[in-house]
């Protein structure tokens, strides 16, 4: 797999302007008007009220790149969006890839027939969150917080951007987290899928492994396991069906514990796929070894809902 970032500087407006402006992804409309002097600091005094206009509003967000020889040779090239916030439209040198309502999933596109070597253009065009919920709320009033702006609830966008009794009305709009291109050839991994068993004082972790291939994929998967001393356990299996699930067992496990009751040690996890020794795709992520119980006991209310680590 090879990658390219598209963050850094890109350009922005208000959808009904000319007028381009610079801007910084990730980010959002609100830091980088604040950056250019175009609206005073929300946060001070009654400020929060004269900048309502820009979550009324519409905006674009827009960038010119190349692509990186060995991003642009892949078999398959993918957009990958890790947060756009929140409804928007998605263009890329005039084709329109898809829209985008949630602001907490990643969107992804083949756009191996649209990209050119060169002078790619890439356009995000973002609808107001605030006419969008006030619309659904005419259809459907749904309830919400006093001091909110109505209709947040029909949106798949943090609540509390709307208003709460501890924060203001400033709901953000813009490419909030990472965006990219990712390169692959036979194979990516789609999904991995981490599972913990705690059986008389040791650990067994589990990665279930999902692939998108455009081969016969018949390659092996290897999993893994950094101890925090950094001791490494290693465990493959061959891939079937675009599947593989992958165990190790750890024999004396450091445990994870919350805040105040023992230490927090971190396990690192390396999930690779390859095909005749040569490394397709691999997923890296950090883990703590411990358990958590939904704890229900009968009480003069019903049932108690108790977390227990």
């Amino acid at each position: 797999m090879k990658t390219q970032s598209l963050t850094g500087q890109w350009k922005f407006r208000k959808s009904d302007s000319q007028e381009w402006l610079p801007a910084i992804v990730p980010g959002g409309v609100h830091t980088d008007l604040l950056a250019l002097d175009r609206i005073p600091d929300p946060f001070v005094g009654d400020n929060e009220k004269k900048v309502q206009w820009v979550a009324d509003s519409d905006w674009d967000y827009s960038t010119t790149f190349n692509v990186d020889p060995d991003v642009f040779t892949k078999a398959h090239l993918f957009l990958v969006c890790d947060g756009l916030d929140t409804l928007a439209e998605v263009m890329l040198n005039g084709h329109r890839l898809g829209s985008t309502n949630n602001m907490f999933r990643q969107y992804r596109w083949d756009v191996k027939q649209l990209l050119k070597a060169e002078n790619n253009e890439l356009l995000i065009a973002f609808s107001s969150p605030v006419r969008y919920g006030a619309e659904q709320q005419e259809k459907r009033n749904l309830p919400g917080v006093t001091q909110a702006i109505p209709g947040g609830p029909h949106i798949r966008k943090a609540p509390c951007h709307f208003g709460w009794d501890w924060g203001p009305q400033l709901p953000p709009i813009g490419i909030w987290k990472d965006i990219r291109l990712e390169g692959f050839e036979a194979l990516r991994i789609e999904e991995v899928h981490l599972r913990q068993q705690h059986v008389n004082g040791k650990v067994n972790v589990t990665a279930d492994v999902t692939l998108q291939s455009w081969e016969n994929a018949n390659g092996l998967a290897m999993l893994k396991l950094t101890t925090p001393d950094g001791e490494v356990l290693v465990t493959s299996a061959s891939v079937s069906n675009n599947k593989a699930s992958l165990s190790i067992e750890v024999s004396n496990p450091q445990l994870w514990w919350p805040n105040g009751y023992g230490a927090q040690p971190l396990y690192k996890v390396s999930v690779e796929v390859s095909q005749d020794s040569i490394l397709l795709d691999q997923k890296e992520f950090q883990m703590g070894l411990r358990t958590i119980e939904l704890r229900q006991k009968p009480d003069e209310w019903g049932k108690s809902f108790t977390f227990v680590v």
